[in-house]
């Protein structure tokens, strides 16, 4: 049962970095943050992650 929540540990972590620097670019909460922007940022970090290193599709704000 451990590994089953250190995935979902890992995976709301991963998850709350993108919504940051979304909600930080739109200058609003995470929580004011509509599916469109949402969306368009996970697209944008995969092109990102094909076009060049993966790490450098989520940078440090």
């Amino acid at each position: 049962m451990l590994g089953k929540e250190n995935f979902f540990t890992n995976l709301v972590i991963a998850s709350l970095r993108p919504l940051r620097q979304t909600a930080a670019e739109a200058e609003s909460p995470i929580e004011q943050l509509t599916l469109k922007q949402v969306v368009a940022r996970f697209v944008k970090d995969g092109k990102i992650g094909t076009e060049q290193d993966v790490d450098a599709a989520f940078l440090d704000l």
